[in-house]
């Protein structure tokens, strides 16, 4: 059986795509070969993994047989590890594209166009840029109302004196004398099939088809450096702690010109010391009196749109919940927004002066309620809130 994909990647067989490419990202980032620990051989194991469970026609055709059929291809055949009945081809017959009539075929391009993996797109995905991933740390307030921030970050991106191409200036691309523009070395080998043409990527260009004619001093002909890029980063109001923004284009350049990967900002919220969030909704306690809450009052509450009114209605148990509309979080890229809701903390005092015990004793006395009259009193009133 070919390598455990699934190990190297370090997830289970029944692992979510976004959890196989979360994976991928991990594993690319630690082996990457321009980092000082790097490793080029796992870094190549990660990606070929990443591409065969990436793919859900690949991925199954893995499961079940244990490679997918272009590796079969590959290994000529005789690495195929065929568990079902009958023959796996469905009765195709190939004895039409055998050596005898001198009749070349690729069964990786077979299987490519009929799996939906074609060779070109193959080196394509390869080429493109590695995706990036980082924290950011925001206030409470700016995740509810959005923010702009300035972000430095250390990776590979375009050489500056190339631009991206990896030719000395004032030199041409010219066509891979190895490959022949083609990306690829294609060699053939008489296998159970007869003769089978493979093709692998072309060291001289890297499966890009074309070369610098003089290579870029600055970058080596690689076309890309390891160097600090400032970039302006738009944080959406409403965003919550954990999530994820995709800054398309912003990862590390692709090899030689191709597509960049991305960059994905993972949000670090800090806490509030007077708000608490559920959802787009805000939650709040406001401490009133007890005379406050028996009689009503209207008090200055603080909102994060600045203060406001509120009436507190006349005979407000301590834990109700007061709704002030239109006062939490926005909804992202909405118009909407969630509701403030404030919980009435009704708060009795722990010391009592002799007057107002006297009148408490008169409240009590015209509600026709029984209280003791030493120094106990408070006790029992508290009793009753």
């Amino acid at each position: 059986m070919a390598d455990d994909y699934y190990k190297i990647l370090g997830v289970s067989k029944g692992a979510s795509q976004d959890e196989i490419k979360k994976a991928f990202r991990k594993k690319a980032h630690e082996y990457h070969p321009d980092k000082g620990n790097g490793n080029a051989d796992k870094f190549k194991e990660v990606n070929q993994a990443y591409q065969v469970l990436s793919d859900s026609q690949k991925r199954q055709q893995y499961d079940q047989y244990g490679q997918t059929f272009d590796e079969a291809a590959r290994n000529g055949g005789g690495g195929f590890n065929y568990q079902g009945g009958g023959n796996p081809f469905g009765g195709f017959d190939f004895n039409g594209f055998g050596g005898q009539n001198g009749v070349e075929f690729d069964l990786g391009d077979i299987f490519g166009d009929m799996f939906g993996g074609r060779s070109g797109e193959r080196q394509s995905r390869r080429a493109r840029g590695i995706d990036l991933e980082m924290g950011i740390s925001i206030t409470f307030e700016e995740a509810v109302f959005g923010v702009e921030k300035t972000l430095t970050l250390e990776k590979q991106d375009e050489c500056k004196t190339c631009g991206g191409n990896g030719a000395a200036p004032g030199s041409k691309i010219v066509t891979c004398p190895k490959c022949h523009g083609q990306g690829q070395i294609r060699t053939q080998r008489r296998t159970i099939f007869g003769m089978v043409a493979s093709s692998t990527s072309c060291d001289r260009c890297q499966g890009m088809g074309k070369i610098p004619e003089v290579a870029c001093k600055t970058c080596g002909g690689d076309g890309v450096l390891r160097q600090e890029k400032t970039i302006s980063v738009k944080i959406p109001a409403g965003i919550d702690n954990g999530q994820r923004i995709r800054v398309a284009g912003e990862g590390e350049a692709g090899y030689r010109g191709s597509s960049h990967g991305d960059l994905y900002l993972v949000v670090k919220v800090s806490p509030s010391k007077e708000f608490q969030r559920d959802g787009f909704t805000l939650l709040k306690e406001l401490p009133v009196s007890f005379t406050q809450a028996a009689l009503g009052t209207k008090v200055i509450l603080k909102t994060l749109d600045g203060d406001i009114e509120l009436k507190i209605p006349s005979g407000t148990q301590s834990g109700t919940v007061l709704k002030v509309k239109n006062k939490g979080v926005p909804h992202i890229n909405s118009s909407s927004r969630g509701d403030l809701l404030v919980t009435v903390r009704v708060i009795i005092p722990s010391k009592l002066s002799k007057k107002e015990k006297d009148l408490l004793k008169q409240l009590a006395a015209e509600r026709g309620e029984a209280v003791n009259v030493d120094e106990s009193l408070w006790e029992n009133i508290k009793g009753n809130f």
